[in-house]
């Protein structure tokens, strides 16, 4: 294998840890690198690429799985605010009706 591909082996590696630790820092943190790695591929590396295809594959599922969970992690934190903020409630009609808490501020007595 040459130089650049080992590389990129090593840093697919450091990426998955990342990964798998959430540490969306230092995941960005390799772009540049990566970037900087794929300028240095020809066709003359493409059958040592594919030996790293399993590495990529991986850690693409690993990516779909760190932005499911974030995705998730948003939806819960908003559905939480608005069980703060407001109550869903039925009236004798059976109609819903929405109540809001007041926005809290400041109050000053002097």
């Amino acid at each position: 294998m040459t130089e650049a591909v080992e590389r990129l082996a090593r840093l697919l590696e450091v990426e998955r840890l990342a990964l798998l630790d959430g540490d969306f820092d230092a995941v960005s943190g390799l772009v540049a690198e990566k970037e900087v790695l794929s300028s240095q591929f020809n066709e003359a590396n493409a059958a040592e690429l594919r030996l790293l295809s399993s590495a990529l594959a991986r850690n693409s599922s690993l990516f779909a799985a760190a932005r499911e969970g974030v995705t998730t992690v948003v939806t819960t934190l908003r559905q939480q605010h608005a069980a703060r903020t407001s109550l869903l409630s039925y009236d004798s009609s059976g109609k819903a009706t929405q109540i809001s808490q007041p926005e809290r501020g400041t109050e000053r007595r002097y």
